[in-house]
């Protein structure tokens, strides 16, 4: 069992989620707009990691294609904004939504399929989407994107826009913190360590894994959309594989069996790339040799390490306390 699931059943997690949202909600105060700008795209960064760990740390199913669905939500509530006169909190409302019916026809195909094929046929969709994207030019604009994407004056400064990413961020995460805390939650748990047997027990296994497939592009969909409105524009790069290869690095890095894992690394992430690109401008090659080292080292990702460290320390204390009280 996981190590961040055992602390929300002790009531830690709402503790640890307190003092984050206090302390995110405060660095505006403090921070440059620079770094604030940096810490809203690392946000976003962490709800498509989010999203795309539901199914790779609780159900098992590695895609290699989540980057296509986040570009289905950036390009749906781009398109809407600039061709139609609908409202920012529609056109928002509507990426997640289209990503989900796209989520619907893709994984239909694909949970019938295992383990790399299926992984493999992730990306050949996430491929057809970009390449959709980059050819439709006189819808898409093609390689050109699709710049000044008109947003409210509200959201329009950067620490009100940091707001409301993190209102969303917030929200998202803590609709999914419940997903993987209901039983369908702990069903996905079952079908990662044994599909056979799960599906011996009478349990549908390509129903569950179509329904965390959809969830999970809603969210992927969903951090595309607000991606759209912090950047004000689209580009077919959204749904390169490059793209997906980092929310899977970011995955990896903060450790894809702890519900925070995703979170710590995305902040590491972004850091990391910013720090290096100010030194040298060889960044991708030592960028890559750092992610390497960190995931040999810390096989279970860092906040995996973290709360490994933390649960053998608490059981050190309590096999102390126990022989004290002897």
């Amino acid at each position: 069992m996981m190590q961040s699931i055992e602390k929300g059943k002790n009531g830690l997690f709402p503790i640890w989620i307190l003092a984050a949202m206090v302390l995110f909600v405060s660095l505006p105060f403090v921070l440059p707009l620079s770094w604030l700008s940096l810490l809203t795209e690392m946000l976003i960064l962490a709800l498509a990691a989010c999203a795309l760990n539901l199914m790779l740390g609780y159900a098992g199913m590695v895609s290699f294609g989540p980057a296509g669905l986040y570009a289905v939500g950036a390009y749906t509530t781009a398109l809407i904004l600039v061709n139609t006169k609908l409202p920012f909190w529609l056109a928002l409302a509507a990426g997640p939504v289209f990503a989900g019916i796209v989520a619907i026809v893709i994984g239909w195909f694909c949970v019938r399929l295992t383990h790399v094929y299926f992984a493999l046929l992730t990306l050949a969709f996430s491929q057809i989407i970009h390449t959709i994207i980059f050819g439709w030019y006189a819808f898409t604009k093609g390689d050109d994107g699709i710049v000044g994407i008109p947003i409210p004056t509200l959201l329009r400064s950067i620490p009100s826009y940091y707001y409301f990413t993190l209102s969303v961020v917030a929200v998202s995460v803590a609709i999914m913190w419940m997903i993987v805390n209901s039983p369908f939650g702990k069903t996905l748990q079952a079908l990662r360590e044994n599909p056979e047997r799960t599906e011996f027990i009478g349990i549908n296994v390509r129903r569950y894994q179509l329904a965390v497939f959809v969830l999970s592009g809603f969210f992927l969909g969903l951090a595309g959309s607000v991606f759209c409105g912090f950047s004000k524009s689209v580009f077919p790069a959204y749904a390169h594989w490059v793209k997906s290869a980092e929310m899977l690095v970011v995955c990896l890095l903060g450790g894809i069996h702890n519900f925070l894992g995703p979170i710590v690394g995305s902040l590491v992430y972004i850091y990391l790339d910013e720090i290096i690109t100010d030194f040298t401008h060889y960044w991708p090659l030592i960028l890559g040799l750092v992610i390497i080292a960190l995931l040999l080292f810390l096989p279970g990702g860092i906040a995996g390490a973290v709360a490994e460290k933390l649960s053998v320390r608490s059981k050190k204390t309590m096999k102390a306390q126990r022989y004290d009280s002897r």
